[in-house]
């Protein structure tokens, strides 16, 4: 049995300690030789997360709620400017400290309480890994039938409930293989795909916008530019703005959490920093243009098409030439790049990441990453996104969960910890940890977890099921969710750490400055080249693993 486990252990480089119950290659923090991620790499990553097919309709939403066009645009911006500098913050135990977060949320959590946090975001992974395959094999199906029309003649043998066809079930597929290879990539070749990916996206929708504009004719812009919108009372605008710019930051929230698992990789926190703050305008540039293209098409296709695919495959029917056939062929080739590298970068990069910290010694993150794409396809997607609209609400409102993680996390970097961590501690089990707490959780990040959950409860099932009857007040806070999602579990975190501080954690803070922490890190990087075993009670050297019991050393 033995023999069986060790043969399924990860691989692990040559010369370099066997993976433990805590340590791997993919879970210690990342050494020098492995922070390659420059300027670059950071704005490529975030316009990939912006040029794609779903942010190319966010407008659509917010024309939806009754702001009119330039009330949309400059809400959005204020929306991706506040969500940049968010991004920036929940990035700085990566840049600072190298570390993903998985284990950047054992700082505040404690070493269990973080798998509450992990598995929050796993489902999320998993489940957007599968939407998004499914909206990839939809572009798919937009290129088979640039090349072969006649693919349209097919007999649909697939019934109607289940929410597909034969065409797109056969493109989705085949989509689902072209995808697979790009798991294997590591983080230092995955930035390729993003340079790819963010070139590609802001081309064809450029080049989309421009053409839609330009061959309009007389028709001019629809309704989503000529009309004033739904006049709103002066009463209801304010709040539908304040609505509008917390849809456009929840809108990133999953990528903002999972904004840690690159920032490790950057070549210095300084490279990751200026280059993620500026990420709100690509994110804008995407909204704007897909509004513009909608608007210019309107009239021509008799509808609002913000579905890319929809859009696509009417302008072949508009003028079905070789010609036409080329252009739609490209634009979806470019937009199916796109969504590739979406997927990878936003859910099963993350995915994987989140499952090689819980299960170090068995699950790397292309094991996880493998898991996760394979997990997302048993969810049948496309059953989900055709027939249940209370799903799609779910998950779109899903951000109220997921923003108090986020100002927990801060909370205790910048605040609570002052920007100081002993990075050992957070691979190490047991009391000598200064992040184990109460039997490795930490009640009052639950506490404030809960906290910033609660009050939005009403507003978020309303949402779901509009036919619920919530007070105005319950309805304004869930429009301040992004902002009170938030803040309130910050303040708590921090009010409940200064009333009842953590053991050891007041003393060595106060006590070691932010450059011997650093000293400290390096040091225990360097350490992890020969022994993954000593820090955790375990001894490990030469490949052979022995328990230490009833000791822990630490570095």
């Amino acid at each position: 049995m033995l023999h069986f486990l060790q043969k399924l252990e990860v691989p692990h480089p040559p010369n370099e300690p066997r993976p433990t119950a805590l340590l791997s290659h993919d879970v210690k923090p990342i050494e020098k030789e492995r922070r390659v991620w420059g300027w670059p790499a950071f704005i490529a990553l975030w316009s990939t997360i912006a040029f794609n097919m779903s942010n190319f309709q966010i407008g659509s939403s917010m024309l939806a709620i009754g702001l009119n066009w330039w009330q949309a645009f400059l809400t959005m911006l204020f929306g991706h400017i506040l969500a940049a500098a968010l991004v920036v913050a929940a990035s700085f135990p990566g840049l600072s400290y190298n570390i993903s977060f998985p284990v950047a949320t054992r700082i505040a959590w404690g070493y269990f309480g973080s798998i509450f946090v992990v598995l929050n975001r796993i489902v999320l992974s998993i489940v957007w890994c599968g939407v998004q395959s499914w909206q990839g094999g939809l572009m798919t199906y937009v290129c088979l039938r640039a090349i072969w029309p006649s693919i349209d003649k097919m007999h649909n043998t697939i019934p109607a409930s289940t929410g597909m066809t034969l065409q797109q079930f056969v493109s989705f597929i085949l989509y689902f293989v072209i995808q697979l290879p790009f798991l294997f990539l590591s983080p230092k070749k995955l930035r390729y795909l993003v340079y790819a990916a963010s070139g590609g996206g802001f081309v064809v929708q450029l080049v989309l916008c421009i053409w839609a504009c330009c061959t309009m004719g007389s028709a001019g812009f629809g309704s989503i530019i000529t009309s004033s919108g739904n006049k709103l009372p002066s009463s209801q605008l304010g709040w539908i703005c304040v609505y509008s710019i917390s849809v456009t930051i929840s809108s990133i929230t999953s990528g903002t959490v999972s904004v840690c698992d690159y920032a490790r990789f950057a070549k210095s926190p300084r490279t990751g920093t200026w280059s993620q703050a500026i990420g709100f305008l690509p994110g804008w540039l995407s909204n704007v243009l897909g509004t513009l293209t909608i608007a210019a098409t309107q009239n021509r296709y008799g509808a609002e098409l913000w579905s890319v695919a929809s859009l696509l495959v009417a302008i072949q029917d508009g003028n079905p030439d070789s010609k036409t056939r080329a252009g739609v062929f490209f634009a979806g080739l470019a937009f199916g790049i796109s969504q590739i590298a979406l997927n990878v970068v936003g859910n099963s990069f993350s995915g994987g990441t989140d499952m090689s910290s819980l299960v170090p010694k068995y699950i790397n993150i292309r094991r996880g990453q493998l898991l996760t794409a394979l997990l997302g396809l048993v969810i049948n997607p496309w059953y989900l996104l055709s027939g249940a609209v209370i799903f799609i609400s779910v998950m779109s409102a899903y951000t109220i969960f997921l923003q108090p993680f986020l100002g927990i996390v801060v909370a205790h970097y910048f605040i609570i910890q002052k920007r100081r961590i002993k990075v050992s501690d957070l691979y190490t089990l047991g009391t000598k940890s200064l992040y184990w707490y109460s039997g490795g959780i930490n009640w009052r990040s639950v506490v404030a977890w809960v906290c910033g959950v609660v009050p939005h409860i009403p507003g978020f099932l309303r949402n779901v099921n509009p036919s619920i009857k919530v007070s105005a007040q319950a309805t304004q806070l869930y429009y301040l969710s992004s902002f009170t999602g938030f803040l309130i579990p910050l303040f708590v975190a921090i009010g409940l750490h200064k009333v009842l501080p953590a053991p050891g954690q007041t003393d060595y803070v106060s006590s070691v400055s932010k450059s011997e922490a650093m000293e400290h890190l390096e040091e225990y990087i360097e350490r992890l080249k020969f022994d993954f075993g000593v820090i955790q009670g375990e001894e490990a050297s030469n490949g052979k693993t022995e328990e230490v019991l009833g000791e822990k050393e630490e570095v």
